[in-house]
C-alpha cells in the first residue's frame, strides 16, 4: 500500500508527463524528499522516475526489460509517440538552439517567437507553391510540440514559446552530433563546388 507521502507526487508525475520545479515547487520538494521510495513504487509497475535536479524537472519513463532485476517483460504503460520527419527535425533544431543558448548566455530560458520557429525550419522543408500552406503546416508542427510539452506558449501578447528543458533528455548530445554531421554532409553534397566536381 502506498503511503500518503507518496500519493501526491506519484499522481502528479503520472498525470503531468513532465513536472517542472518552477511550475509546482511544493510537489518538486516532495519528489526530491521521496525519490527513492517513488522509484521503488513505480518500479513494481515497470516504470522509472527520472529526476534532473540541475535542470529542475522530473518525469516517468518505461523500464527496458534488460534493466529489470527479474528480466520479465512488463506491458507498456507509457505511450510512445510516432513523430513525423518535420516534428523530429524541429526537435533536433530546438535542441541545437538550446545548446547554443546554454553556451552563450546565462539565461536558462529559451524563448522563440512563432516567426523564429518558422524561419528555423523553413529551409529544411520542401518548397510549396503556396506560402500560406507552408506556414499552416509549420503551425501544425508547432502545435504538436506544444502537445508534447516541448514548447510552452508564453503569456506574451505575441505568439512566443518557451523551449522546455526536458528536451535535453529527449534529444541527447549524441543525437545532436549525429544530426550535425549528417547536415554537414548534406550541405557539402549540395554545394556548387561539389556539383562542379561531378
Amino acid at each position: 500500500m502506498m503511503s500518503d507521502a507518496l500519493t501526491t507526487p506519484v499522481v502528479h508525475l503520472l498525470k503531468a508527463g513532465v513536472l517542472y520545479q518552477g511550475d509546482t515547487p511544493l510537489i518538486w520538494e516532495q519528489i526530491l524528499a521521496q525519490q527513492a521510495a517513488i522509484g521503488d513504487y513505480l518500479g513494481v509497475i515497470g516504470l522509472d522516475v527520472v529526476v534532473d535536479r540541475a535542470e529542475g524537472y522530473a518525469y516517468v519513463r518505461q523500464q527496458d526489460t534488460e534493466d529489470r532485476d527479474d528480466g520479465t517483460a512488463v506491458p507498456r504503460l507509457v505511450t510512445r509517440h510516432r513523430l513525423s520527419f518535420p516534428v523530429s527535425l524541429m526537435l533536433v533544431l530546438l535542441r541545437g538552439r538550446l545548446a547554443d543558448s546554454d553556451a552563450g548566455s546565462g539565461d536558462p530560458r529559451q524563448v522563440l517567437t512563432r516567426e523564429d520557429l518558422v524561419e528555423m525550419v523553413r529551409g529544411f522543408l520542401p518548397p510549396r507553391g503556396n506560402e500560406a500552406q507552408l506556414i499552416d503546416q509549420i503551425d501544425a508542427h508547432i502545435k504538436k510540440l506544444v502537445d508534447l510539452k516541448v514548447l510552452r506558449p508564453t503569456k506574451q501578447t505575441t505568439a512566443a514559446y518557451e523551449v522546455r528543458r526536458h528536451l535535453k533528455a529527449l534529444v541527447d548530445a549524441q543525437v545532436l552530433n549525429d544530426f550535425n554531421d549528417l547536415l554537414a554532409t548534406y550541405r557539402s553534397a549540395a554545394s556548387p563546388a561539389a556539383k562542379d566536381d561531378v
